[in-house]
């Protein structure tokens, strides 16, 4: 499904409801891997594996119990954000936006906290 166009945004959103508005999910359509980096990126989210560390100055997403065991670390700017695994690392050097479903939590999971704050699209 679409972003809504003709409805009045909510004035929260979460997990569920970010696929209708975000704009970093638009920009996975036609990329190879999208959807299936869309899928695990809203897994981290629902079951709440994302974490900033505010001393290093770093996110954590952690594993998904039963299907890995590391959890990875995104680091950089908000605009660029790079990850420890191997997905990433792999098309880093073919991609020049590069972007795995660690970062994407983390981009996603930095949106619904703007939005939720007032700061909507």
């Amino acid at each position: 499904m679409s972003p809504i166009e003709n409805e009045t945004p909510p004035e929260t959103i979460n997990y569920k409801t970010i696929v209708y508005w975000s704009p970093e999910l638009k920009r996975l359509e036609g990329v190879k891997q999208g959807s299936a980096i869309k899928t695990k990126a809203l897994k981290f989210l629902k079951l709440n594996l994302v974490e900033y560390d505010r001393e290093k100055k770093e996110f954590h997403v952690k594993p998904i119990k039963g299907y890995n065991k590391t959890t990875y670390t995104i680091k950089g700017e908000e605009n660029h954000l790079a990850c420890n695994c191997q997905f990433y690392r792999s098309v880093s050097m073919k991609w020049a936006h590069p972007i795995c479903s660690h970062t994407m939590a983390v981009k996603l999971w930095l949106e619904i906290i703007r939005w939720n704050k007032g700061g909507k699209k």
